[in-house]
């Protein structure tokens, strides 16, 4: 779950080095525990990294005053080994003529260790990492490229790699398999970059090419040359990025966190632009490549995603079961590919994934895809692996999503997955006058998450009372349940307290053993529909000495009697009804983590996307 950057070319504004440490600063959603560099020089190889965010590299870097003529950097989440300097990539072999840079993982690195120590190879680090460069060395006979080739063929595992060799100073190699590695190259100016994410291209215009599984690529600052796993030369087309670099800042806001909070009015109202017709009370994808008569026949639909995404799919499931009427059911994709799942081509897979490359959702897509499955990809990231694999892309226009904890993209998931509930409802047995009330309902729900975000004040009291709590339930029925997972993660995410969402009926089967004056209750009253037996769970909470903080719609005034606080929000719809109560539960996790100091943007041990198993 690390970034990879390169650089190989003539710069004249500004050094390599300078290229690749703005290329990571792109990629440091990917992992920050620690960075690294190495290059060229002389004919001398070398390199400099540190533990920690990338701004330590860059002070070390100053008072290092290295120059590189080619460079390869890394942003790294630790896999293997502690995240010190000595884990850091890059990692060097032991003649220290070879350097690599690897996201991934290598399942037989121990036993690849134990052969190179058996031919002599003395390793430094704790990481199945290291083994790459010194595989590499092992097989080193003059040929860069073929000694990569070589190694290829031993390694199991996933991996993106980028490889330079003192001795060809003019080359980087670079090859992946189940791991995203892209390469963009400027023919006039003759210099050419790589990448784990082809969006740090933003603002240059390259031509861009994605390597494949087991493609190796000889990059030079005049041509890049890509290789099949035989060793056979193939031509790559090639794209040019249309999207601009867009300029990052907190706009005044203490973190990024908070600041994406406040934009989702704007950016649910992006969700719902243009995809809405009043007229016939449905919804308009004009990305949808899957005609109405494919999606009419489809009998099942599986959402596969991980985490907040699986959230959201946990709550599309029910409103298009509820709505439309079709079966469907949410998996985790880490589990889905080891299930044997049964998928048959009349089966519509919905994949979810903010960054569109989770590792485990595309592994998951990979294996519905190959049983016949057709699959929509709903992303937030242009030129993502997702949107590369899927049949169909429906894209959030959530914007850049800098804080690791996901606030805006998700209430922009449930905003286009109520949208496309909509739209299959309409194309089975759902009438139009019914589509116009739920599509009423969308319309108002920027307004309704503005009306949530005036009471961030009130909210911020609750957190400063609620913050002294180690340990929280939060409970919740129907909609309100994954509303209630969520919840509870965000919590875990920044603050580090022991959050965990429930079921509220099913608490008298075990976990209402737990519950003291210690514990922290967060009532999820959202649905109408659950609302009366909420109340009982929420008695029986109390009967035991559990604090409760009770969110609910205007007007439930009878919670002030079993409660000891409320929060009141807007009244909306059952189905939709996870967004407000989101947007709510977003800004007290936000500022209980305030208050205990802990890091918001940059939570320890996470990263933003997850991309390794």
């Amino acid at each position: 779950m690390c970034g990879i950057y390169g650089y190989i070319g003539s710069k004249k504004t500004e050094s390599s080095i300078d290229v690749c440490l703005k290329g990571l600063k792109y990629l440091e959603y990917r992992g920050y525990d620690s960075a690294g560099i190495a290059g060229i020089i002389d004919g001398k190889l070398k390199a400099c990294k540190r533990a920690g965010k990338i701004i330590s590299l860059e002070k070390a870097l100053e008072k290092a005053n290295l120059s590189f003529d080619i460079a390869i950097a890394h942003t790294r989440w630790a896999t293997h080994g502690k995240p010190n300097r000595e884990n850091a990539h890059p990692h060097i072999d032991q003649t220290k003529s070879i350097a690599i840079v690897h996201n991934g993982i290598i399942e037989n690195h121990l036993e690849l260790r134990e052969k190179l120590i058996a031919n002599g190879f003395k390793f430094r680090s704790e990481t199945d990492s290291e083994v790459i460069a010194q595989l590499i060395s092992f097989y080193y006979k003059d040929d860069l490229r073929l000694a990569v080739a070589q190694s290829l063929k031993e390694l199991k595992g996933s991996f993106a790699i980028a490889v330079i060799h003192k001795a060809h100073p003019n080359q980087i190699v670079a090859a992946s398999r189940e791991s995203p590695l892209s390469i963009g190259f400027h023919s006039k100016k003759k210099e050419a970059y790589l990448s784990s994410d082809p969006n740090s291209f933003r603002g240059k215009p390259l031509d861009i090419l994605y390597l494949h599984d087991d493609e190796i690529a000889l990059i030079e600052n005049s041509k890049i040359t890509i290789f099949d796993k035989y060793g056979k030369t193939i031509d790559k087309k090639t794209e040019r990025l249309t999207d601009q670099a867009q300029v990052v800042s907190k706009d005044g806001y203490e973190h990024f966190m908070l600041k994406e909070i406040f934009e989702q009015p704007h950016t649910i109202q992006q969700t719902l632009r243009g995809r809405m017709s009043k007229e016939f009370g449905t919804a308009i994808f004009e990305g949808l490549s899957l005609n109405a008569q494919e999606l009419q026949s489809t009998k099942r639909i599986l959402i596969l995603a991980c985490g907040t995404s699986w959230h959201a799919g946990c709550i599309a499931a029910s409103m298009l079961e509820n709505i439309a009427r079709i079966p469907t059911e949410t998996e985790i994709a880490s589990e889905f590919r080891y299930t044997n799942p049964i998928v048959s081509e009349d089966t519509l897979v919905i994949a979810i994934s903010q960054s569109g490359e989770t590792a485990d959702t595309l592994a998951a897509v990979r294996e519905a895809k190959a049983k016949g499955a057709k699959i929509i990809g709903i992303c937030n990231v242009k030129h993502s692996s997702l949107s590369r694999e899927a049949d169909s892309t429906l894209y959030l226009r959530a914007g850049i999503e800098i804080s690791v904890c996901c606030t805006k993209a998700f209430t922009s998931q449930l905003t286009l997955l109520s949208l496309f509930t909509l739209y299959m409802a309409r194309l089975r047995h759902m009438g139009k006058e019914e589509g116009k009330v739920f599509l009423k309902e969308l319309k108002q729900l920027p307004t309704i998450v503005k009306k949530v975000l005036a009471q961030s004040e009130k909210i911020e009291n609750f957190a400063k009372k609620y913050a002294q709590f180690e340990h929280f339930f939060f409970l919740g029925r129907r909609y309100m349940f994954p509303t209630s997972l969520e919840a509870a993660l965000k919590l875990k995410e920044i603050s580090y307290l022991n959050a965990t969402g429930y079921p509220a009926g099913e608490m008298k089967h075990g976990p209402i053993a737990l519950v003291s004056p210690d514990l922290a209750v967060i009532g999820m009253c959202g649905n109408e529909q659950t609302f009366e037996k909420m109340l009982s769970n929420l008695m029986e909470v109390k009967a035991r000495g559990g604090t409760i903080l009770a969110i609910a719609p205007e007007g439930k005034t009878v919670l002030h009697k079993i409660t000891d606080d409320v929060l009141f929000l807007p009244k909306i719809c059952d189905q939709l009804a996870s967004i407000p109560y989101s947007v709510a539960t977003q800004l007290f996790a936000y500022y209980i983590a305030r208050i205990r100091g802990t890091e918001i943007d940059q939570p320890r041990n996470l990263a933003k996307s997850v991309t390794v198993e």
